[in-house]
């Protein structure tokens, strides 16, 4: 399934939570787990575990 993490395309397993494609992002990207909250593309604060859904868009900063 493709998601879009900070509008980046991230290919994740079905199933996934929003953690799960961060964590994918950050492994392709080679860089650390950021700490902080996640956000959609509006701006509202999600969980982690938030289930991801096929071209999903989250941020890992305040898209705004």
């Amino acid at each position: 399934m493709l998601v879009y993490v900070n509008n980046a395309e991230v290919s994740i397993f079905t199933g996934a939570t929003a953690l799960d494609a961060v964590r994918r992002y950050c492994t392709d990207a080679g860089i650390a787990l950021p700490e902080g909250e996640l956000y959609d593309m509006y701006g509202n604060v999600l969980a982690t575990d938030s289930p991801m859904t096929e071209e999903r868009c989250i941020f890992t900063y305040y898209p705004f």
